[in-house]
């Protein structure tokens, strides 16, 4: 059975399943997903996105609580500000949210920037590390094309 979510809210004390959602689903408007036991649900949310401690509630008032899971990332850290900038630059004209910092770039993994990422490879003057972690990009990164 898939359950249909009907509302989202806030500041509940009691769940009944969680979900864990990577930072791209949690932008999506319309997602389906498994929770951790096992309930498939669909959910379209209006004007809005998913936040971590949402919580999903169903027609038959089944609560799920939505976690964040870590995301695949990587790590760009840069000795120049020329070549920070330039890359920074090349990221946001594929419309990809970024997390900067000094001399830092955190971005997802994604097959739209994997030219960019090996060009950054290849560039002694960047270091790339790829792992895991919990992705928040600057300001308001929220919508696609």
């Amino acid at each position: 059975m898939i359950r249909k979510i009907t509302d989202i809210k806030k500041d509940l004390d009691s769940f009944d399943d969680e979900v864990e959602l990577s930072w791209f689903d949690m932008q999506k408007p319309n997602l389906s997903a498994i929770t951790k036991k096992g309930a498939e649900f669909i959910v379209k949310v209006k004007f809005t996105h998913l936040h971590e401690n949402d919580f999903l509630v169903d027609e038959n008032d089944y609560k799920i609580k939505v976690s964040r899971c870590e995301d695949e990332i990587y790590i760009l850290k840069f000795d120049d500000a020329l070549t920070f900038a330039k890359t920074a630059y090349e990221i946001g004209n594929r419309h990809q949210p970024i997390m900067i910092s000094d001399f830092q770039i955190t971005v997802l993994e994604d097959i739209s920037i994997l030219d960019i990422i090996k060009q950054c490879q290849s560039n002694e003057k960047i270091e790339v590390n790829k792992t895991k972690g919990y992705f928040k990009p600057n300001g308001k990164a929220h919508h696609s094309h």
